[in-house]
């Protein structure tokens, strides 16, 4: 089964167990994301990173310039800002009559991430940030990725590209 038949699959289940038991949106939304995460299809790759704002990029190239040999850079104070509230789409997912037909693009399409300061968290729709291709960030949890310096200079060099 593919991951769009998987994920329709399981969103119509988790659909019609909350409509008969009425569980709470929180607890369908959980429950399928939890379902997810089991499948060996979804493992990493959650809440993929698309782009970094710029005063978390200026912060990485700080400590990078301050940050002496082979150091993973720190990433303290940066956080994956969600740029779609994940509670509003679990409300278009479960609050309705009917399953959403096409629901894994829908999902998908807001499921993106931003590197971004703390103090971002909450204007990151307002910001203007630096697209970057998720696979840059290798696997990725919910977590904010390691910033090796390898990883680093890559990232460093995708930013210049678009730049230029």
């Amino acid at each position: 089964m593919d991951k769009t038949a998987y994920f329709q699959s399981v969103y119509e289940a988790q659909f019609a167990l909350g409509k008969k038991t009425g569980a709470c949106l929180s607890a369908q939304y959980l429950a399928l994301e939890a379902f997810l995460k089991r499948s060996p299809a979804w493992h990493f790759q959650w809440w993929p990173i698309v782009g970094i704002s710029a005063s978390a990029w200026h912060l990485l190239q700080r400590r990078a310039a301050a940050e002496s040999g082979n150091r993973a850079l720190s990433t303290r104070g940066i956080i994956r800002a969600h740029l779609y509230d994940r509670v509003e789409r679990g409300r278009a997912l479960f609050q309705r009559d009917t399953p959403l037909p096409d629901a894994w693009h829908f999902y998908e399409a807001r499921d993106a991430s931003v590197l971004a300061l703390v103090a971002e968290r909450d204007d990151i729709h307002r910001l203007a940030w630096i697209p970057v291709e998720p696979a840059l960030f290798g696997q990725q949890t919910s977590a904010v990725p390691s910033v090796t310096r390898k990883r680093f200079k890559a990232l460093d060099a995708a930013i210049q590209r678009r730049v230029a």
